[in-house]
């Protein structure tokens, strides 16, 4: 019988190569099957994550795109944890995205799996994360997430399944000459997949597959 602690790092293990595996198959992505997933707890980063930050995202499928640069905040919460401000984050991207267009993003107060984005000319993405799973490593951060966006619009819905795949570690910065108060960049990869309205079909495949490379400054606490 297995211990607890040899049961929990085998677990470890498993979500390690759930997620190589996923990197690996891109841009050929079919829906996933999270055997290991707890939607009832948040995402974790590493403590240099704390802060604020300047992120840079380059389009590496469409490079002739203009990078994407928006602000983030990651903060510690009462378990001493570092998590992402999913409200202030999710704004922060949108009016990146969207523009003016943009009127607001509104989290469920009772889920940080949920939240609305608010768009002009009543149109409105209702978000909802079905399955997350990520190592725990002091040296890198690896997710994976799929959420549930329901576009609405005057008279129509239209349901898409999104996947994120995020891996990001510290940059190699050799001979830096850091402040006091600064932190090294946090360089990374995400790969987004959509797979249309079919949900809980695990033969879906991608219909649309990106991927980008971030960059993080730190902006200060």
């Amino acid at each position: 019988m297995l211990s607890i602690s040899k049961a929990f790092a085998l677990s470890e293990v498993n979500v390690r190569e759930f997620l190589d595996k996923r990197e690996n198959l891109w841009p050929e992505l079919y829906l996933p099957n999270f055997q290991i997933s707890d939607t009832s707890k948040d995402l974790i980063y590493p403590n240099w994550f704390e802060g604020n930050w300047l992120v840079t995202s380059q389009d590496l499928i469409n490079k002739s795109e203009e990078p994407v640069v928006y602000e983030v905040n990651f903060y510690k919460n009462n378990s001493n944890e570092v998590i992402a401000n999913r409200s202030k984050n999710s704004e922060s991207i949108g009016k990146a995205i969207f523009g003016d267009k943009l009127i607001k993003v509104v989290s469920d107060p009772q889920s940080f799996n949920s939240q609305i984005t608010y768009l002009k000319d009543d149109f409105y993405i209702d978000s909802r994360i079905t399955g997350r799973t990520q190592i725990k490593d002091d040296d890198i951060f690896f997710a994976d997430e799929l959420v549930i966006q329901t576009a609405h619009k005057p008279g129509a819905s239209r349901v898409n399944q999104v996947e994120a795949i995020s891996k990001f570690k510290k940059c190699d910065q050799v001979n830096s000459q850091l402040k006091d108060n600064q932190k090294l960049d946090i360089c990374g990869l995400q790969y987004i997949a959509s797979y249309g309205s079919k949900v809980g079909d695990p033969s879906v495949h991608a219909v649309k597959t990106s991927k980008y490379k971030l960059t993080f400054k730190f902006i200060g606490n």
